[in-house]
Formats: structure tokens, C-alpha cells, sequence
């Protein structure tokens, strides 16, 4: 039987217990406060996905352009060189599923939306698309105010640090180490400041270029087609039943690179945008991979663009909108 002189009444938890309590929560509390310190210190340190959404909520007004699409289209188009008022919401390892989820949660705020652009690089519809814990969600919950976790919150998922400890450590590292008098990002959240880049350590050398390692995708997976591309159909629906052109393009890749890419790949993407093209009147095309007019050290690497090079292109984008 339970001896009643260890117990507290009230709460039917001996002395023992009682004691592990209070030693866990010695131990827990600092960390718990430990957590929200910093999870305080990250909210207050800029980074591309804050400037997005302050320049989002500043000018949802005015925006007539829309940009989506992955680190390529990130590293390739600067709004500063667009004539109409334009967002670049694209980000590192951004595919279709996300572009489309926030694409539809943002339209409402947008009434002066005219045009969006979508990406179509090499191998884009053979790549699986953002899984549905894509730790990203939590971001653009934060910094745009759109849910596209496709379920109720929960607390956890208005924690910035939790949601990716690695890339916020970086951003805390880089702040607390680093020169950042000089800011990184334009209005638009354009890395505007970053020249840095593979080729240039290479001395753009090309026989050294031609060495590197090129990451690129090489096996075809036709059920990641088909779903990648009865998606994409849905995508250009959309934005034609809300009378929306869409401009769809692919961003300027190395020699080496567009050596390197499957024919078979690469073939089954130019299908489909033929296709597009032809089935949609409102959808453009802007296929850069190829154009001589870029040059080595238009490239950060074998496809990505530093951003004398994102001029050019974009200004190449700037003309095909006003078309």
C-alpha cells in the first residue's frame, strides 16, 4: 500500500518523484530559455527569406511579376534590372509543388499580378518534388504569412531554429564572425554583393573548369515525368483560368555542363514545353542554356550565374515580359 506520509495529496506524487521533477527542471529550464534567446537572436538578423517578405508585404500592391524556380533561377534574376514591378521568390532546392503552393496562397494579396514565371531547367521534371515536411515551410509562414504545410499548425512549426538548426547556425556564425557592414542583399533580396564563386578560385582557368566535378542529373525516371508533368499542366491551368501569362525559362548552363546532360533528359523537357507552348496561348519561352552571349566569368559555377551575369539575363527576361 502506498504510504501516505511520502505522498502530497494533492498531487499523488511521492517524495521521490518529486525530487526528479525538480531536478528536471533545473535541468531543462536553462535550455528551454537557452532556446528562445536564440530563437530570438535568429528572428533579428536579416536573411534572404525576411527581405522577400518585407519587400512582398511593402509593394503587394504594385507587384505585376511573380518569379519562381530553384537556386539557378535565385542566382539568375535581379528585379532591380526589371522594368515592371517584380519578386524573385525562388530559393535553393525550390521545385514546382512549392512554387504552385505559394504561388496559390499569394495570389489573393496580389491584384495588380500580371505575370508569373515558372522554371523548366534541365532535368526539372525528373527531379522528385519538395517532400511535405519541407523544412522551408516554416519560412514562408514566417516571412510571406502563407501556410502551405497543407494541415493545421502546430507551435513547432513557428520555430525558425528548429525547423533547419544548420542553415540558421551559418547565418548566426556569419553575423557574429564576419564583415556584414556592407549589406549582402538589394531591396529585392538579391545577393547582389556575392562575386565569389568555383570558377573564379579556377582563375577561370578552363582546362581546370573542365576537371571539376559536375552535379547534374544523369538517370532518367519516367514516373517522376509523368507526375512532375500532369503536375506542371496543372500549374499552367491555374494561371491560365486567372488570366495570368507566365513566361517559362531555363537559365544559362556552362559548355561542360550542357555536354554533360542526358539526351534522353533533355529531350523529354523540350517535349513538354513544345507542348506548352502550343496547347497554351498565354505561356512564353526563354531558353538561355546555350546563349553565346554569356561568358565564363558571367558563371559561379557550371549553372549558376554571379551577378554581372544575372544582369544580362535578366535584362534578356525584361525584354521577353514586355513582349
Amino acid at each position: 500500500m502506498r504510504n501516505q506520509k511520502k505522498s502530497f495529496f494533492l498531487l499523488g506524487i511521492d517524495k521521490d518523484q518529486w525530487k526528479f521533477l525538480n531536478l528536471a527542471c533545473i535541468f531543462f529550464i536553462p535550455v528551454v530559455i537557452g532556446y528562445f534567446i536564440l530563437e530570438y537572436t535568429i528572428r533579428q538578423i536579416p536573411n534572404i527569406y525576411s527581405v522577400f517578405g518585407t519587400y512582398l508585404d511593402e509593394n503587394k500592391d504594385i507587384l505585376e511579376v511573380v518569379i519562381f524556380g530553384s537556386s539557378q533561377v535565385k542566382n539568375s534574376v535581379n528585379p532591380e534590372f526589371i522594368d515592371k514591378p517584380a519578386i524573385n521568390l525562388s530559393s535553393s532546392g525550390q521545385h514546382h509543388n512549392t512554387d504552385f503552393e505559394l504561388l496559390k496562397k499569394l495570389r489573393p494579396t496580389l491584384p495588380s499580378l500580371k505575370t508569373v514565371v515558372f522554371e523548366v531547367s534541365y532535368g526539372h521534371f525528373e527531379l522528385p518534388h519538395n517532400s511535405k515536411y519541407y523544412w522551408k515551410n516554416a519560412l514562408f509562414l514566417k516571412y510571406y504569412n502563407v501556410n502551405i504545410f497543407k494541415r493545421n499548425l502546430f507551435i513547432a512549426d513557428r520555430l525558425l531554429f528548429m525547423a533547419h538548426p544548420a542553415f540558421f547556425s551559418d547565418i548566426l556564425v556569419t553575423k557574429l564572425l564576419e564583415d556584414t557592414s556592407e549589406s549582402a542583399f538589394n531591396k529585392y533580396g538579391f545577393e547582389h554583393n556575392r562575386f565569389t564563386s568555383q570558377f573564379n578560385d579556377l582563375g577561370y582557368n578552363l582546362e581546370e573548369i573542365k576537371k571539376t566535378k559536375i552535379k547534374l542529373l544523369r538517370r532518367p525516371d519516367k514516373k517522376i515525368f509523368e507526375h512532375n508533368v500532369n503536375y506542371f499542366y496543372l500549374m499552367l491551368d491555374y494561371c491560365e483560368k486567372e488570366g495570368l501569362k507566365t513566361v517559362i525559362i531555363s537559365t544559362p548552363t556552362f559548355t561542360n555542363y550542357n555536354e554533360a546532360r542526358n539526351p534522353d533528359i533533355l529531350r523529354r523537357r523540350d517535349s513538354i514545353i513544345q507542348v506548352a507552348l502550343k496547347t497554351y496561348k498565354n505561356v512564353t519561352l526563354l531558353n538561355e542554356e546555350t546563349d553565346t552571349i554569356f561568358h565564363i566569368k558571367d558563371f559561379r559555377d557550371q549553372n549558376h550565374l554571379v551577378p554581372s551575369g544575372a544582369e544580362k539575363f535578366t535584362k534578356l527576361l525584361n525584354n521577353k515580359l514586355k513582349e
